[in-house]
C-alpha cells in the first residue's frame, strides 16, 4: 500500500479520506444529474466546485493535472508556492490541489485539499511566479490564492471589500476568461451558467435570467467601481453581456 499512487482528500470541514489512483483519467468534481466524477467533492450546496472541475491523467509514465476551464479555478500548492493552474501541469509527490469549497462570512476562502502521494516520482524545483505587468487605466486584479480582489488605477491598488459569494464567483469566472490583461466579453447565457449552473441543475420551478444576472453585476459594481453609475471596470457590452477589465496576467 505504501507504493500506491493516491490522493488524500481533506474537506473544508476537516474530514479526510484516501482515494487510490489507477492508470487512465481520474475526474474530480461535483455530482450532478447523470454525472458522477471519480472523486466527488461533496457536499457543495453553493456549487463552488465544477461538475468536471479538474482531472488527473497518467501520460507517458507521468501524472498530470488539468483544470477543465472551471468557473472558480484550481490552485496547485508546491512547497511554499501556490499558483493558479492554467491548462495542464505535471504533478508530483507532495503537491496539493486546492479547490474552493466554501467562504466564511468574513470572506475567507476555505478549500478542498487533495494531497498527491506518488512515491515513484522525484520532486522538482518550484516554478517561479511571473510578475504581472502594470495595467492601463482602471482595472481589477484578482488574487486566486487569497480570494481577494483589488481595484487598480493611477493611485495604486485598493483592496475591494463587500463582495458577496456570488460576486466572487462572477469575478473569478471573468478573470479566468481573460488573458494577459486582455478583457473578454462574456455573454449573458455564459455568465448565468457560471453563477447558477446548467439549467438541468436548477431547482424545480426556478429559473434565472438577465435580470438575476444584472442584480449580481450591480452588487459587484458597488464594490469595485469608483462610481458604480459610470462603470469602467465591469462594463456593459450592448447586445452581448459584460466585460471585465483585468490588470495584467490573471494567472
Amino acid at each position: 500500500m505504501d507504493r500506491t499512487v493516491a490522493l488524500r482528500v481533506t474537506a473544508p470541514d476537516g474530514a479526510t479520506r484516501g482515494v487510490e489512483l489507477d492508470a487512465g483519467t481520474v475526474t474530480i468534481g461535483r455530482r450532478a444529474p447523470e454525472q458522477s466524477p471519480d472523486v466527488a467533492l461533496s457536499p457543495d450546496p453553493q456549487r463552488w466546485v465544477g461538475r468536471l472541475h479538474c482531472s488527473l491523467d497518467l501520460i507517458d509514465g507521468r501524472w498530470m493535472v488539468t483544470d477543465n476551464a472551471s468557473v472558480n479555478g484550481t490552485l496547485l500548492r508546491r512547497d511554499d508556492t501556490v499558483e493558479r493552474l492554467v491548462g495542464r501541469r505535471p504533478i508530483q509527490h507532495g503537491d496539493t490541489v486546492l479547490i474552493l469549497g466554501d467562504m466564511t462570512a468574513e470572506g475567507e476562502p476555505v478549500y478542498w485539499e487533495l494531497l498527491f502521494l506518488d512515491p515513484h516520482t522525484t520532486r522538482r524545483a518550484p516554478i517561479e511566479a511571473r510578475p504581472a505587468p502594470a495595467g492601463h487605466g482602471p482595472c481589477l486584479r484578482y488574487d486566486w490564492v487569497s480570494a481577494r480582489a483589488f481595484r487598480c488605477g493611477a493611485g495604486g491598488e485598493v483592496p475591494v471589500t463587500g463582495l458577496r459569494p456570488q460576486g466572487h464567483q462572477l469575478l473569478r469566472y471573468m478573470a479566468g476568461r481573460s488573458s494577459e490583461g486582455a478583457a473578454v466579453a462574456c455573454d449573458h447565457a455564459e455568465l448565468i451558467t457560471a453563477l447558477w449552473g446548467a439549467r438541468e441543475e436548477w431547482a424545480a420551478h426556478r429559473s434565472y435570467n438577465r435580470g438575476d444576472l444584472a442584480g449580481v453585476v450591480r452588487a459587484v459594481r458597488r464594490s469595485i467601481e469608483a462610481d458604480p453609475s459610470v462603470p469602467l471596470i465591469l462594463e456593459t457590452v450592448k447586445g452581448i453581456g459584460y466585460r471585465l477589465n483585468v490588470c495584467g496576467d490573471p494567472a
